[in-house]
């Protein structure tokens, strides 16, 4: 009853007035930040802890909230439209959101990515008040072992997404691990693949990456062709409804992909990039059709898009309960929440749990305000992709060289997403598939950081692999996940070869 009556007070201090005004304005602030490739709700809220210093902690509870869930989908609309990652996450999104744009089904797209990001982030919360109680004990239970298996799950699936040729998949995927690798080792700090270059030290950044990979590529493709992205005459002929409505059709995949973002948000120092992957790929281990995929199939827009924003429920579980940033995004928040003297805790969570709330139910009101004004804007945003291919690859070339050099001001940042964007125009070109290798480069860290650490943790005896439950738990789910399409059409197999005459 304490935690429902806190709920309460604070779903009272979120929607009363004026004090809505400030997670409304925060999340059009957010809108704006994440629609801009290479921005995003982070960098506003690292700009805006300096001119909040004097406000009141629940405004700073309010607006912070907001920042968190009001970032989130507005990427994706830039991944649909333009093949550009308006965020990191967003670059998964763009792998069967951009095929639909291209095929008159841009709106469809934008109207499944607002709903799956509403629904997500709905069960997102949902997951976080749940687990409030056992907060604790829940993310103490996950150690290296349990991040190495869960790294090893993400990197199988791209088994999954190799497309037609099994081993030019793998080929990539192995690339994608190299250029995990490029930087200071983690463990003698000695640098690996950097060809002498500092600022190779610190590795790749994916930001640039993809900017890369995905916009500059695509720039060079459309420079290539003399027509438009998509035709004017079928841009607008995809029903926004059906989009909306696409979710509640596969809702098992929405509540796995959201399930998955919600666990990986708790993972410190993960984030919605790894949780957007993974879920993509078990949308893929799972579906007995697997054709459509990375051509325009709707449930790779609903995966990646629930699991982005479930994350941000997860990911405030280990901030609220150890002051352990679960992501970027709560890294900054921490920072602001401590500056204005909320400590995380046990404390927090017992003696300010309604600002707790507060803050809770001003990232579910952005993140549903988000998307409904996705919707109402989808219209006007989708007829720019209508826009001749001389005045839109110009505008795709700003956004990717402003957005590569913001997020660190490095000019070197800019080079490597020209060099990769030259590269991914001809792997295209060729038939090699672009997506095992950006997501064995986001996987990479994880995988490598946990290897190193489950491997000395063995060999002096102070954990056993196969003797811990979650690796288990996740080594059986990962089994039945690859074999459950085989498992699902045993049936029709069963009665084929009963009916054949003997």
């Amino acid at each position: 009853m304490p935690v429902l009556d806190a709920a309460a007070q604070g779903f009272w201090l979120v929607f009363s007035w004026p004090n809505i005004l400030y997670p409304t304005i925060a999340t059009l602030a957010a809108m704006i930040f994440a629609f801009l490739p290479g921005l995003s709700g982070v960098t506003l809220m690292a700009l805006a802890i300096s001119l909040t210093f004097s406000w009141d902690p629940l405004h700073i509870m309010l607006i912070f909230g907001a920042f968190t869930g009001g970032s989130t989908f507005m990427g994706s609309i830039t991944a649909i439209l333009f093949n550009i990652p308006g965020t990191a996450p967003s670059a998964a999104t763009l792998l069967d959101g951009h095929p639909m744009a291209k095929q008159g089904k841009a709106m469809t797209a934008i109207g499944c990515a607002a709903s799956s990001s509403a629904l997500g982030s709905t069960i997102g919360v949902l997951v976080l008040i749940l687990l409030l109680p056992v907060l604790r004990s829940l993310i103490l239970s996950f150690g290296p072992a349990e991040f190495l298996m869960l790294s090893i799950w993400g990197l199988a699936t791209i088994a999954s997404l190799t497309g037609r040729s099994l081993l030019k998949g793998l080929t990539m995927a192995g690339i994608g691990l190299l250029l995990a690798f490029v930087g200071l080792d983690r463990r003698t700090a000695e640098p690996r693949f950097t060809l002498g270059i500092d600022q190779l030290q610190d590795g790749l950044n994916v930001i640039p990456v993809f900017l890369g990979v995905f916009a500059i590529a695509q720039m060079l493709e459309l420079s290539a062709r003399k027509d438009c992205v998509v035709s004017e005459g079928v841009v607008l002929s995809g029903n926004l409804w059906d989009g909306v409505l696409a979710p509640f059709q596969h809702f098992g995949l929405l509540l796995r992909s959201s399930l998955i973002g919600s666990v990986v948000g708790m993972i410190p120092a993960v984030g919605g990039t790894v949780a957007s992957f993974l879920a993509y790929g078990q949308a893929v281990a799972t579906s007995r059709d697997r054709s459509g995929f990375g051509h325009g199939d709707i449930r790779g827009v609903i995966a990646p898009e629930a699991a982005h924003d479930a994350k941000d429920g997860g990911s405030l579980a280990p901030t609220l309960a150890f002051g352990i940033p679960g992501s970027e995004g709560t890294a900054v928040l921490l920072a602001a929440l401590t500056l204005h003297g909320f400590v995380p805790g046990p404390s927090l969570l017992k003696e300010q749990l309604p600002m707790v709330f507060a803050l809770i139910w001003s990232l579910f009101f952005s993140n549903w305000l988000t998307s409904l004004l996705g919707l109402a804007i989808a219209r006007p945003l989708a007829r720019i992709s209508s826009l001749p291919t001389g005045q839109l690859a110009p505008m795709i070339l700003i956004f990717a060289v402003l957005g590569a050099y913001m997020q660190q001001g490095r000019f070197s940042d800019v080079v490597i997403a020209f060099l990769f964007g030259w590269a991914g125009y001809h792997l295209k070109q060729h038939g090699w598939p672009l997506v095992p290798m950006v997501t064995a480069l986001v996987l990479g860290p994880l995988f490598e950081a946990n290897l190193h650490l489950t491997t000395a943790l063995t060999q002096v005896g102070r954990i056993h692999f196969f003797a811990r439950p979650i690796v288990w738990f996740l080594f059986i789910s990962m089994i039945l996940m690859f074999a459950w399409p085989g498992l699902r059409s045993l049936p029709a197999r069963a009665r084929g070869v009963g009916s054949r005459p003997s």
